[in-house]
């Protein structure tokens, strides 16, 4: 690899950079959820974290400008990072370094996300699963622009189906439950079948057991090995069945997206202001829509019998996550083109530079705060309390940050991975 090397520090592109440190810092507002409460808290507020209040306040904030959003910027911009660089490469006559280089760099973030899953035992890493998915998009990234833009909102509205037939098994269940009444008030025998659905529709309504968290909390507040324990099976499907049911679709439709949208000059601040205007309104009618449908299903207690609800919130979620992502990405983008809050956009391209060092740092500092090996706060706070959690842990970011690079080039695992990915060590002072 003597002929190739990283893009050297003043030739970075200064949206790109700041758009990532928003990812890197916002993905927070929703991991500390799953780093600080029992999983279940995630999906519903009534399992843990308070759902009243600043609590529900919260909880629809996270709903409607967070949840999905900053990871789907990741994904773009994993996928415009591929072809900036295969394109960098061909326009200086080294395009046939192009492949080899994106294999190996992707090739290298699936042992990276395993050390992190397994090792550091964050439950939601992404690594991993760019890392796979990645190798399949490289082959991907010389279609014309239009065709990756459609592919990819092809591929999102996979989930459309998807989740129909999610909804129609929940409605058939929710039907034989209905007739298992009627047949019981007329003391009938029940088929088989509609025992068996009413079964599964009484289960899918039943409320959680008041000590549904104790294992997992215990767990997680004791020993390293404790957790390996207790997250060993969700681990592993995480990385395996829940890729090809869910990760496949959503990955690889916005790592497409964000290879057309690079191509047509929208990370780089190329594209006119009337293209942001567009996708900031985007993303406030998606803010509205994911707001009102998180509100509807608040009022119904949050039950999982509203299932016609439910289907409309799943369905729509890729696409409002799409929109809000944009959304927030060219208020961004047009802050760095108009020189405007120079102070936010700096600190959150330093952030944006370091993005895989600070992706990880959230993981150590966080684990630190709630796992029992450090403070051990796991399900001791509140959702609205969490929010102070990320407010520091996103000051240490920035700090740790501006302060590294007045001294090296990139991140500690920056280097590393590009050390690994060029196949020799990289500079790293200077």
């Amino acid at each position: 690899m003597t002929d190739a090397a990283p893009i050297p520090p003043a030739e970075r592109i200064a949206a790109i950079d700041t758009v990532r440190g928003l990812a890197v810092l916002g993905i927070l507002v929703m991991n500390i959820v799953e780093f600080g409460l029992p999983m279940r808290a995630y999906g519903n507020p009534t399992a843990a974290g308070g759902h009243d209040g600043a609590d529900l306040w919260t909880w629809l904030v996270q709903e409607a400008l967070f949840d999905g959003r900053m990871r789907a910027l990741f994904s773009l911009l994993f996928g415009a990072g591929m072809v900036l660089l295969s394109d960098r490469l061909r326009a200086t006559g080294r395009g046939a370094l192009a492949a080899d280089l994106l294999l190996r760099r992707c090739l290298w973030l699936i042992p990276f996300g395993i050390v992190h899953r397994f090792v550091l035992q964050w439950t939601g890493d992404i690594l991993y699963i760019y890392g796979l998915l990645g190798v399949l998009a490289v082959g991907l990234r010389d279609l014309r622009p239009r065709t990756h833009v459609i592919a990819g909102l092809l591929a999102l509205a996979a989930f459309v189906p998807i989740e129909y037939r999610k909804y129609a098994a929940a409605a058939e269940q929710r039907a034989q439950a209905a007739t298992a009444a009627t047949l019981g008030a007329e003391a009938q025998p029940l088929p088989a079948a509609v025992e068996a659905g009413a079964a599964r529709w009484e289960r899918r309504l039943k409320a959680a057991p008041a000590d549904a968290n104790d294992e997992e909390l215990g767990a997680i507040r004791g020993s390293w090995l404790d957790v390996a324990r207790f997250r060993w099976d969700h681990n592993h499907s995480f990385q395996s069945v829940y890729v090809y049911q869910y990760f496949f679709w959503d990955v690889i439709g916005m790592l497409l997206l964000g290879m057309g949208l690079a191509r047509l000059g929208y990370f780089t601040a190329a594209s006119p202001t009337w293209v942001h205007v567009a996708a900031i309104a985007g993303g406030a009618v998606a803010t509205t829509v994911s707001f009102l449908l998180a509100n509807a299903w608040a009022a119904t207690d949050w039950s999982r019998g509203a299932i016609e609800l439910l289907f409309y919130k799943d369905a729509s979620y890729a696409f409002c996550r799409l929109l809000g992502g944009l959304g927030w990405a060219s208020a961004l983008i047009l802050m760095v083109r108009a020189g405007a809050l120079r102070w936010l956009t700096g600190a959150l391209a330093a952030v944006g530079r370091m993005a895989f060092s600070n992706y990880v740092l959230q993981t150590l500092l966080c684990t630190a705060l709630f796992f029992g090996w450090g403070l051990g706060w796991y399900g001791t706070l509140s959702r609205s309390q969490t929010m102070w959690c990320v407010l520091a842990v996103s000051l240490v970011q920035v700090a740790f940050s501006v302060l590294w690079q007045r001294r090296f080039r990139c991140g500690p695992l920056e280097w590393c991975w590009r050390s690994l990915t060029y196949w020799r060590r990289q500079p790293l002072v200077g």
